[in-house]
């Protein structure tokens, strides 16, 4: 009897610890990330590995940050020189409202029928930015986010532009405050 028992113990421990390490290999896919880059210098982490497709300025990186795909999580770098601007004077421009609203336009502009709805100034370690709001009231087949939240961060003579998608009655704070502050530059 006695040793029945241990046979028991042992196949129950045995049961456990197998559970246990199939629970850890599960979890290691269910919070796997992935670290994309967006020059030498930034990173931003998405839930899995991204894709990528050719903006009007620069390389876009993009996937859903939720399992239902209801949330995409988008990123790129934009280098300014390209454009002619440089650092300087993108830093003495920073408070001026048509230069923002320019910039602002160019990366939200892609979304037509979006209407802003705030628009605020906000920083990151040394970096100046803002973060901006957009709202559409009648999601369609061509542009079906309810809402848009955008982050946008200027590091010299690069613009950093993060931008969250939400699909009609997604609550998506949570995963667009994981992803924008996800956001490195070195």
């Amino acid at each position: 009897h006695e040793y029945t028992n241990y046979l028991t113990l042992l196949k129950t421990t045995k049961m456990k610890l197998l559970l246990t390490v199939l629970c850890s290999c599960l979890s290691y896919f269910v919070f796997a990330q992935y670290t994309a880059k967006l020059d030498s210098r930034a990173s931003v982490v998405f839930p899995s590995k991204t894709q990528e497709m050719q903006g009007a300025a620069s390389p876009i990186i993009y996937n859903t940050l939720d399992k239902d795909h209801k949330i995409t999580g988008m990123a790129t770098a934009i280098n300014a020189n390209d454009f002619g601007v440089d650092s300087s004077m993108i830093a003495a421009n920073y408070n001026n409202t048509l230069f923002v609203d320019l910039i602002l336009q160019n990366i939200t502009g892609q979304y037509p029928g979006m209407n802003m709805v705030s628009k605020k100034k906000i920083a990151k370690s040394k970096m100046m930015g803002y973060e901006v709001v957009l709202s559409n009231d009648t999601p369609s087949e061509k542009v079906p986010y309810k809402n848009v939240y955008a982050q946008v961060f200027f590091s010299g003579a690069t613009i950093y532009a993060l931008t969250v998608l939400a699909l009609e009655g997604v609550d998506a704070t949570s995963d667009s405050d994981k992803f924008f502050n996800s956001l490195k530059v070195d």
